[in-house]
């Protein structure tokens, strides 16, 4: 599957919003909770940018929802402990089974202080 936001989201490659973005979305795999302001469920993440994240998770949430995206990480800086966005489409994937933890595909826009932007971008740029 592939798993590139710009191709989710309908964008050519690499040319969503480059200007806003640590040199596009970086493959960074992360535990999350996923709080839809109605429930909260574990997720994680696929990609990562200080623009946008894809996330894979159990349930579908409708775009237009506003979320908060709790990163579940060993050491982490406290700008990057709570992360709000909105979710921007879903994407159901019918090649996994009906009770898979990673069904749905979640295209996310971030809404990051630039104290988080900056903190997101030290992380991604360490681990990979």
């Amino acid at each position: 599957m592939d798993t590139s936001i710009d191709t989710f989201l309908g964008h050519e490659q690499g040319k969503g919003a480059p200007e806003r973005r640590f040199g596009g979305r970086r493959d960074v795999r992360i535990r999350i909770v996923l709080n839809d302001q109605v429930n909260m469920n574990m997720a994680a993440t696929l990609n990562l940018s200080d623009g946008g994240a894809l996330i894979a998770a159990g349930v579908n949430i409708r775009p237009g929802t506003p979320i908060t995206i709790f990163p579940l990480m060993d050491e982490m800086e406290a700008d990057l402990f709570e992360l709000k966005g909105k979710v921007v489409r879903t994407y159901e994937d019918i090649m996994v089974s009906p009770y898979s933890d990673d069904r749905f595909c979640i295209g996310v826009s971030l809404e990051l202080t630039q104290g988080q932007r900056d903190a997101l971008r030290r992380y991604v740029g360490t681990a990979h």
